[in-house]
């Protein structure tokens, strides 16, 4: 029952995400998706994708604060990025076990970038790789979850695209 709440709730993140015209906007929801996502995964004992939505929610306080000088040097993308490919490793259950991580590295890179139009581009490879992974561990409301982010990735998309071209 818990991990359906999480689940519920991640999913009402997702959406609102991909609808930001604002970086800074954009990575608080990312942040809190990546809190509920990552007790939805333990819930339901998927350590890649919780392993993920940990490692998520530390880089999306970092990139949060990148105003800061502590926060601009690439170090931190460094870092993010060998975590992510870590964590596959430390998780490993199966070659599943490796789409979070692949989903993982596009996210650094497109939040690290903190162009909302890249971040909305990516979103397709990685809602591909993380619903498969819903689908291999059995997350019902992931596997929404991620046809939900993905048609609200195209309804920003395009909206966003109309907005600019006006």
């Amino acid at each position: 029952m818990s991990a359906m709440i999480f689940g519920a709730l991640g999913v009402v993140a997702n959406v609102i995400i991909y609808q930001q015209k604002n970086g800074k906007n954009l990575l608080f929801y990312k942040l809190v998706s990546d809190i509920l996502w990552m007790f939805h995964y333990l819930c339901l004992n998927a350590v890649s994708g919780a392993a993920i939505a940990a490692i998520g929610i530390i880089r999306e306080a970092v990139f949060l604060n990148q105003n800061k000088k502590w926060a601009q040097g690439k170090g931190w993308l460094l870092l993010f990025l060998a975590l992510s490919i870590i964590s596959a490793a430390f998780t490993w259950k199966s070659v599943f076990s490796l789409l979070p991580a692949f989903g993982s590295v596009l996210s650094v890179f497109s939040f690290w970038k903190n162009k909302p139009a890249l971040t909305r581009s990516l979103a397709f490879p990685i809602s591909a790789s993380m619903l498969t992974y819903d689908i291999f561990c059995g997350s019902y409301l992931g596997i929404a979850n991620e046809i939900f982010t993905l048609g609200s990735a195209v309804v920003g998309v395009v909206r966003n695209k109309k907005t600019s071209n006006v």
